[in-house]
């Protein structure tokens, strides 16, 4: 499940919510009652193991 973070436009609080893709976004801050909105962030991850091209080798016959 991702970790979404919403921003309060009243009390600028943030806060971060684990959901269901499928659940849905807060709407109503949980300290003020103001309006909520789902903030916009970028993931990091990254690709373990053989077959990506960071970690793969070429093969001395394929030269």
């Amino acid at each position: 499940m991702p970790v979404y973070e919403y921003q309060c436009e009243k009390c600028k609080d943030v806060v971060e919510v684990l959901q269901k893709v499928s659940d849905e976004p807060l709407t109503e801050c949980k300290k003020c009652g103001g309006k909520v909105e789902k903030q916009f962030n970028s993931m990091n991850f990254h690709l373990y193991g053989p077959g990506f091209h960071s970690t793969d080798n070429k093969r001395k016959y394929l030269k």
